[in-house]
């Protein structure tokens, strides 16, 4: 019987997921942070747009120059990466919008989980930055 028990805690432990990682917003310095080491970039850029657009109908975003037909996202994002590449925190610009401040953190997530983020080479964990961009265009149908 203490056998099946301790099976049962072993296998629960092994289904049980990677920590999860931290998503903020914050700010910092984002062009002095080295680039990010990344895997082949691809995330479904129709799905971020379409998700854009309908976070951006919301009354609570308060996105600036941006409305749910027309707009242009170059957001800047930080990640502390373990010499093994796990991933511990994610920091996003605040773009006064929780949705967009969402579907960019969520993406970014997205790539951790996919393993999209590398080794680094260095002993210890570092703040790595990147950038994630997407638009549309009311020209562009989606």
């Amino acid at each position: 019987m203490k056998k099946l028990a301790f099976l049962a805690v072993s296998l629960a432990a092994l289904a049980a997921p990677a920590a999860a990682q931290t998503v903020e917003t914050g700010t910092t310095e984002w062009d002095k942070l080295p680039p990010a080491k990344i895997g082949s970039d691809d995330v479904d850029y129709n799905r971020l747009v379409r998700w854009a657009a309908t976070e951006l109908a919301n009354p609570a975003c308060k996105g600036t120059g941006m409305r749910p037909t027309k707009f242009d996202i170059d957001e800047p994002y930080a990640v502390l990466v373990e010499p093994t590449g796990e991933v511990k925190r994610i920091i996003v610009r605040e773009m006064g919008c929780p949705g967009l401040n969402t579907v960019i953190g969520s993406t970014l997530v997205d790539m951790v989980k996919r393993g999209k983020f590398r080794p680094t080479g260095q002993s210890q964990a570092y703040w790595y930055g990147g950038r994630l961009s997407f638009a549309a265009s009311e020209s562009v149908p989606r």
